[in-house]
């Protein structure tokens, strides 16, 4: 049977969070969007927890990031103690009369193991697993300066020839250069932003949150892009995007590279490049891209229960 907790009780349980977006700094950021937010645990059995939002009947997690998941004690965590809290679950929905309940993992980049033994379980559950996403991230210890595809060492050449310039910016005013410039990007390519700058400076005061910026010699903004720095081994790439118009200057591959060099020598183990899929349709533009740019892609599952 699962009760819910108090926050107070439900960290004295999970003091540890395996991704940022279950944290309870970034859970306060936006709980507001919810009308509560429910902690989880089985009753006498505290291995594994869930932090969901509660909303208009429906059951989020996460409610706003990119995945969410389970609070759990350690990773290699005993099968039917995840069964039996997933089992459990179900019934909760049910005496609750929540109409569905959503949950996406996070990439295996951060639990392979618990993903394993959670999907399966789910499935066999009978949760509902909508089409996996596309996930793509790049091991930062094995990266030595060399691509997958030689194009992108050319590229970064252009842009080295074209004196392009690459820098961090912590002002007010670059960082806004940097949004409008994603913005353009995605306006251009019909892709959504779904989130304001305001936005992401509210994320900062939960974690640190890096802007970079390329321009021309003559200073004007060619490119942008923003990660957030909320785990202590892997880097989340947020958003990335260029003027389309210069894009044959190899802004992009140029980013790609001095991102992977100053998080390297930042002591950062991983950059998670995000998904290069939207509700599972994959977008293979994106995806090819990514993969030159020496990432590994794997699956982020997201599961559906409804009543």
């Amino acid at each position: 049977m699962l009760v819910e907790v108090s926050k107070r009780d439900y960290r004295r349980f999970f003091p540890v969070d395996f991704s940022p977006f279950v944290s309870e700094a970034f859970i306060a950021l936006n709980e507001y969007k919810q009308d509560e937010v429910v902690r989880l645990i089985r009753q006498g059995e505290h291995s594994v927890g869930l932090l969901a939002g509660l909303k208009g009947g429906v059951m989020k997690s996460p409610f706003s990031a990119p995945f969410g998941g389970f609070h759990y004690t350690h990773e290699h965590l005993a099968y039917e103690l995840i069964y039996d809290f997933l089992s459990d679950l179900k019934e909760y929905l049910i005496f609750k009369g929540i109409k569905k309940f959503s949950l996406t993992l996070p990439p295996n980049l951060y639990q392979v193991n618990m993903n394993a033994k959670i999907v399966n379980a789910m499935i066999r559950l009978g949760y509902r697993m909508e089409l996996p996403d596309l996930n793509n991230w790049v091991d930062l210890k094995q990266f030595d300066g060399t691509w997958t595809k030689s194009v992108v060492a050319q590229n970064c050449r252009k842009a080295i020839k074209h004196r392009l310039e690459w820098s961090a910016v912590t002002d007010m005013a670059g960082m806004k250069e940097v949004y409008r410039v994603i913005e353009r990007n995605r306006m251009e390519l019909g892709r959504k932003i779904y989130m304001t700058l305001e936005d992401i400076i509210r994320v900062k005061e939960v974690f640190p949150v890096d802007f970079f910026i390329i321009r021309e010699v003559n200073g004007n903004c060619v490119g942008g892009a923003v990660l957030y720095r909320g785990h202590e081994s892997i880097i989340q790439g947020i958003f990335m995007g260029s003027d389309l118009e210069k894009r044959n200057l190899g802004i992009i591959d140029y980013m790609y590279m001095n991102i992977y060099d100053y998080y390297k020598e930042l002591g950062f183990d991983y950059i998670d490049m995000g998904t290069s899929s939207l509700n599972g349709e994959a977008n293979p533009g994106l995806l090819r891209f990514k993969e030159i740019h020496n990432s590994v892609t794997s699956l982020r599952y997201t599961f559906t229960w409804e009543a």
